[in-house]
């Protein structure tokens, strides 16, 4: 497993980067949304709720409009 982690950083370092951020990303988002429903509704601004929400703005933000534009202007 970790042999095969290894292997696909060397062959191609920015997707597996990509690729490994990105499930990185989506854990840490799941950790977070249950963090957050744990200590109830916000009451403040900012905290954990706020750190969820612009984490995973900027997440899909990035994969729907910036990767297809990096694409479409590499091409």
């Amino acid at each position: 497993m970790l042999a095969s982690i290894v292997a696909d950083f060397r062959r191609h370092p920015v997707v597996a980067t990509l690729e490994y951020g990105s499930l990185a990303t989506c854990v840490a988002l799941l950790i977070g949304v249950v963090a957050a429903i744990a200590t109830g509704n916000p009451d403040y601004p900012g905290g954990i709720w706020l750190a969820v929400v612009v984490v995973g703005a900027v997440f899909v933000c990035f994969w729907t409009v910036l990767w297809p534009v990096y694409e479409r202007l590499r091409s």
